[in-house]
């Protein structure tokens, strides 16, 4: 089968396509067919030198998002060859075949394409997760930085269909138009003047600032950015996000897509040999 490997840390032209053994499937593991991946900013840092994020060992096969089709599975499994299925698999999804844990997959509807799909886990799962760990009581406000992103953007959105007041934070003018389809209560940029939220919902590395949120708020971020003290003295907590594997999360943002209540965002789509042209375009 034909694998994206990277081969070193640096730019696109580090991800080459190469030829990769297939997985062997173990007891409670399905053989997915990748039909689809995307490429997210996780991808992009564990590629380029000295960032946070890391590589074990070279080539690595990375990616976090699939969609596929079922090749093999137990006999007693809840999947069967033919299924349409998605799954966040980090660091592993740029392949042609993975085996993926059972409890892992999800059933991808056929109302939703594989293109669509591949959209959904990874962004979809790290917002449910974060508003989760907000605790947001309906009487509170919500402020989503970066809400333009896929992060920011499905926030907004679930965040809207739990009921809570919602605004958005966007770098310009001209991307208030994209959350204000979603919408939200109000979307501001950095120029203008922006009220105190009872919560934040950070994905675009505001960890300094405390002037829109209120004393003894809370604040959630995506960013691998340290969180200054001063911003930590001024909430009542101010914590970093890291996403975990959970199907039922995942069921749910599926399940949201399907009933129409989240819009899923495609930019473009590549082949697999054209992944360096992809990491261009997505960097």
């Amino acid at each position: 089968m034909k694998a994206i490997q990277v081969v070193n840390y640096g730019g696109p032209e580090v991800a080459k396509v190469q030829t990769a053994d297939v997985p062997s499937r173990n007891p409670k593991e399905v053989l997915v067919r990748v039909v689809a991946s995307s490429i997210n900013p996780v991808d992009i840092k564990h590629m380029t030198p000295n960032t946070i994020q890391k590589i074990d060992h070279f080539p690595k096969v990375l990616g976090w998002d699939v969609t596929g089709v079922v090749m093999e599975a137990d006999q007693d499994s809840d999947f069967k060859a033919g299924d349409r299925v998605t799954a966040m698999h980090p660091q592993g999804s740029w392949q042609q075949i993975l085996a993926i844990a059972e409890n892992e997959l999800v059933k991808l509807p056929d109302a939703i394409n594989f293109a669509a799909g591949a959209s959904i886990p990874l962004a979809a799962v790290t917002a449910l997760q974060a508003l989760e760990k907000l605790q947001l009581k309906q009487d509170e406000t919500l402020l989503v930085t970066g809400a333009t992103g896929s992060v920011g953007g499905y926030a907004v959105q679930i965040a809207k269909q739990k009921g809570f007041s919602v605004a958005g934070l966007v770098r310009s003018t001209a991307q208030k138009e994209i959350v204000q389809q979603w919408s939200v209560d109000e979307v501001y940029t950095n120029e203008e003047k922006i009220p105190v939220f009872d919560a934040v919902f950070d994905t675009a590395g505001f960890l300094e600032r405390t002037d829109f949120i209120k004393q003894g708020g809370k604040l959630i971020t995506v960013s691998d950015d340290a969180i200054s003290r001063k911003l930590e003295k001024h909430s009542l907590f101010a914590e970093h996000n890291y996403v975990s594997i959970n199907q039922s999360d995942l069921q749910q943002a599926v399940d949201f897509t399907l009933a129409g209540k989240l819009q899923t965002r495609v930019t473009a789509i590549y082949s697999m040999n054209e992944i360096q042209t992809a990491l261009k375009h997505a960097s």
